[in-house]
């Protein structure tokens, strides 16, 4: 099981701050699946809440396959 941790520096206020994490959690919860084990934290601008939902669910999937290949090769990062 993943653990994913949001930050969201930048955000102007709670209601952009909880807008931007409730994105991130719908858009990441399909691709921990993916990579069981790893755990994440997850920083992105306030301005999440203004991205397409499928660019940002692209991105949030490549940086994630990118830290479970260091993770496998023993890479911090």
């Amino acid at each position: 099981m993943s653990r994913v941790a949001f930050a969201v520096p930048g955000a102007t206020g709670s209601v952009s701050r909880n807008r931007a994490r409730r994105r991130l959690r719908a858009a990441i919860a399909p691709i921990l699946v993916e990579h069981p084990g790893l755990d994440v934290v997850v920083s992105l601008p306030g301005r999440a809440t203004e991205m397409p939902f499928l660019t940002l669910r692209s991105a949030l999937s490549m940086a994630l396959t990118a830290a479970a290949r260091s993770s496998s090769q023993g890479v911090r990062t």
